[in-house]
């Protein structure tokens, strides 16, 4: 049975969702392995992402050796990766290995939940009842859900997982338990004991196939890898129309954009020289009001100055009448002058 997981991670790893850590492999040689940080799960997601792209290729993703293709894995990691953590090729194969071996497991799961055909079951009913299966004979939760979705609907991915249900229903002697998952048949194995790489590792069945039923399965196969081919150009092609589409609708909602910030420059323009001129009317008024205020201030201080003329000159005669000397005055002229000077008299008690 082949050793899937992590040799040099540190024993204080948690599995993403907190459940505990897969039992690292104890390591045969004296040498203290070099321990780094977790992988993240957006690490775990760019990791199958490169695996997907590096050994999906149609032209030579069969025809790759396994140094070959974890070399343009790591390449597509190393250009991709968010963050600043190294990590080695022998990092993420070691990393592939465990999230391959989970996966496995749990598709093997969930094809046994697929196969109870219960209704009304969704396929949520369906993946948590398989999370509960999977937490109960592998002793712990399944930690690779981020990467599964990725895999699940990939051509690759389906045509292992349907030749895996096949072998798994025609065969009475297989046992369908998760670790008897094989791994996705144009991917290698590599065993962590013995440092050794296999290629297309696979289960051993008890009854080996016969040529026939091997050739038939092997056109069969090829067929479906043309199909899948197809059906990928196909939805390359729809792709790049839906893109050029979207291109499209982006392109005519920024023209729309540049109109309508246009209309509304010009709104604005239109609006801040109405407050100008308001502005500047209110200005004038302002001006106006003041210089009639001013005039206004200009008449009230002529009218003072005039008072206080009047006023000068009343003194001036009260003066003299007051220092008038009477008493040489006829009784008439000497009585008026006399009623003037008590008069000048009480004004002057009352100011």
């Amino acid at each position: 049975m082949f050793c899937f997981g992590f040799k040099d991670m540190d024993s204080q790893d948690q599995n993403l969702d907190g459940s505990p850590p897969l039992p690292p492999n104890n390591p045969t040689s004296g040498k203290k392995s070099n321990r780094g940080v977790n992988f993240s799960p957006e690490e775990d997601k760019l990791l199958v992402s490169a695996w997907l792209n590096c050994s999906i290729d149609s032209i030579q993703g069969t025809d790759q050796r396994h140094t070959q293709l974890w070399e343009k894995i790591s390449d597509y990691f190393q250009q991709h990766k968010e963050t600043t953590a190294e990590r080695s090729i022998k990092s993420l194969t070691n990393r592939w290995s465990c999230i391959q071996k989970a996966t496995n497991a749990f598709c093997a799961i969930l094809a046994q939940v697929e196969g109870l055909n219960k209704s009304g079951m969704t396929d949520q009913d369906r993946f948590e009842k398989a999370n509960i299966m999977y937490e109960s004979q592998e002793k712990g939760r399944f930690q690779f859900a981020h990467c599964w979705r990725l895999l699940k609907d990939q051509p690759k991915w389906i045509s292992r997982d349907v030749k895996q249900r096949k072998m798994m229903f025609q065969s009475p002697t297989l046992n369908p338990t998760p670790i008897q998952c094989s791994a996705p048949i144009d991917d290698s194995v590599y065993d962590l004991e013995t440092g050794n790489v296999i290629e297309n590792g696979a289960i051993d069945l008890d009854r080996p196939m016969g040529r026939k039923v091997e050739e038939g399965e092997r056109k069969a196969e090829c067929s479906q890898e043309e199909e899948m081919i197809k059906l990928k150009r196909m939805k390359y092609t729809l792709l790049e129309e839906s893109r050029a589409q979207e291109e499209e609708f982006y392109r005519q909602k920024s023209e729309k954009m540049e109109y309508e910030k246009e209309k509304e420059e010009k709104k604005l323009h239109l609006e801040e020289e109405r407050l100008r001129l308001e502005a500047e009317k209110i200005r004038q008024e302002d001006e106006r009001l003041r210089l009639e205020a001013e005039k206004i201030r200009q008449q009230d201080e002529r009218l003072r100055l005039k008072a206080e003329k009047m006023e000068l000159a009343k003194r001036e005669s009260d003066q003299q009448i007051m220092m008038m000397d009477v008493s040489v005055m006829p009784e008439l002229q000497r009585l008026y002058f006399e009623e003037l000077r008590r008069e000048i008299m009480m004004r002057r008690r009352k100011t």
